[in-house]
């Protein structure tokens, strides 16, 4: 996995327009690398005074190039050794960060060139002065961290299964095809949904929390979910979706939902792989939904707050079903201090097995509905109103 991730891995930054300039930017630093200083070398003069026509130019490194290697001190094994590496890695690695293959190898390796360059290379190399070629070196260190970039070969790699031989397509028309312009502004699409099961076969019931953010949408979504003892709890949530159980007053990361895992069971007395891309992004999805809450707190009160400012105590029980097998339910809220009707509340699939907290103010209505009360008039029958003698019960729907 770590070599996996060093070859091919990327950090996680999901905004297109980031995604799009990291691109040119990283085309622009291989290919200008590849051809201005790595070409000019590969091919270079035989004789300085003459032109560039080809019974002037000589195929390999330059002698010039092979002394000032040596000069610099780099004579283990051979200065000609190093000089071939040096220009080809320019050359080739240029070329492969342009089009993102293998590119935090070959960036590391232009990274270190350009070192010795600013900071080996003359007798008193003063940092600030020696710009242009210390520029170069903190381009190619930005590379090396941020790794191909979402519009690269290796995200298409580590990403995406080689399909079969009759519908196998090159990797760089696929990398070239991320590129076209003519894609820009053009909306994402959906992740993909997946249906799974999550299963408690042990004997203690567990707390645990399904999230997923949308990066396109900037909004997070999920829910928190007490699993009984012996208890499954059927899933359907877009690809991506991460699954935290609590443990000793923390939540821990469980798993991270790929497409692969539709239909599939997980058991949460076992343990899964969690990749390394898989990680980091969860914890930048980690750090997204907590600055969208307190965007969303500070650009619209939450039940909480308007229950404080009502003077409302919160209520908080556990809703479950009364059939022994799963039924999607509808349950809209009428918060008290709301005139007009709102599409507050929840729909989640229920079992006599399955319970959830909610909290809602002193005087809250809350409503049955029959479908997805958020896409119109649909018919709704009333249930109860929170009392304060509600707090922990259980109610059955």
């Amino acid at each position: 996995m770590a070599f996996q991730s060093l070859f091919f891995g990327s950090a996680p930054v999901n905004a297109l327009s980031f995604n799009l300039i990291y691109t040119l930017f990283r085309f622009y630093c291989g290919i200008s690398l590849a051809i201005g200083a790595g070409l000019s070398k590969v091919f270079h003069k035989i004789n300085e005074a003459g032109g560039l026509d080809w019974d002037n130019l000589a195929f390999g490194v330059p002698d010039w190039f092979v002394k000032q290697v040596s000069e610099i001190g780099f004579t283990f094994i051979s200065p000609s050794l190093w000089a071939y590496l040096a220009v080809y890695g320019e050359f080739i690695g240029g070329l492969l960060i342009a089009v993102g293959l293998l590119t935090r190898i070959s960036a590391i390796q232009m990274a270190f060139q350009f070192f010795v360059v600013s900071f080996i290379w003359y007798d008193e190399p003063v940092p600030f002065t020696m710009y242009y070629q210390q520029l170069i070196f903190w381009s190619f260190v930005l590379i090396a961290a941020m790794g191909g970039g979402r519009f690269s070969i290796d995200h298409w790699l580590l990403n995406h299964k080689m399909p079969d031989r009759a519908t196998r397509k090159p990797a760089l028309a696929s990398a070239l095809f991320l590129l076209a312009f003519s894609s820009f502004g053009q909306p994402q699409a959906a992740p993909a949904r997946v249906s799974f099961t999550i299963a408690n076969p042990s004997l203690k019931n567990r707390e645990i929390d399904i999230r997923y953010f949308d990066n396109t949408r900037y909004a997070p979504s999920g829910y928190g979910y007490d699993l009984i003892a012996l208890g499954t709890h059927p899933v359907n949530m877009p690809e991506g979706t991460r699954v935290y159980e609590k443990k000793k007053g923390r939540w821990e990361l469980k798993f991270v939902v790929t497409s692969r895992d539709n239909g599939r069971r997980f058991d949460l007395t076992s343990t899964f792989d969690i990749t390394r891309e898989q990680r980091l992004q969860a914890t930048s999805d980690e750090q997204n939904e907590a600055a969208a809450r307190l965007k969303k707190a500070a650009e619209q009160p939450g039940i909480e707050a308007l229950a404080r400012t009502h003077d409302l105590d919160m209520i908080t029980f556990r809703v479950a079903g009364k059939s022994w097998w799963s039924r999607q339910v509808y349950v809209r809220v009428q918060l008290p201090y709301e005139s007009q009707k709102t599409n507050v509340g929840f729909c989640q699939k229920l079992n006599r097995f399955s319970a959830f907290r909610v909290s809602y103010p002193v005087g809250t209505k809350v409503y049955l509905c029959a479908g997805a009360y958020w896409k119109g008039d649909v018919k709704e029958t009333y249930l109860f109103t929170v009392e304060s003698e509600k707090a922990g019960d259980t109610v059955r729907l």
